[in-house]
């Protein structure tokens, strides 16, 4: 990954390898374009797309039983995550 002013999403990596041009956007590194606008239409209608929005947010919940009141906010159950890790 070249060294950047920008921040970076965890897909960087892959962003770079699948030849995505990365451009500033909010602060962040984030792909603007791959093999082209005709060429990236075509792969969605045939296959599927997705889009990086890894970049748009985060929470902080601390205090007592913060886990468990968090849990009640959502539909996954995030107890069974580690430190550190995310959940869709």
């Amino acid at each position: 990954m070249p060294d950047s002013l920008f921040r970076q999403t965890p897909l960087a990596e892959q962003h770079l390898a699948l030849g995505g041009r990365m451009v500033p956007f909010a602060g962040w590194e984030m792909p603007v374009q791959y093999d082209g606008i005709v060429a990236e239409h075509l792969a969605v209608r045939e296959s599927a797309g997705i889009f990086d929005i890894s970049h748009m947010g985060q929470l902080r919940v601390s205090g007592p039983n913060a886990g468990e009141w968090l849990n009640r906010q959502l539909t996954n159950d995030i107890s069974v995550l580690e430190i550190g890790q995310g959940q869709y």
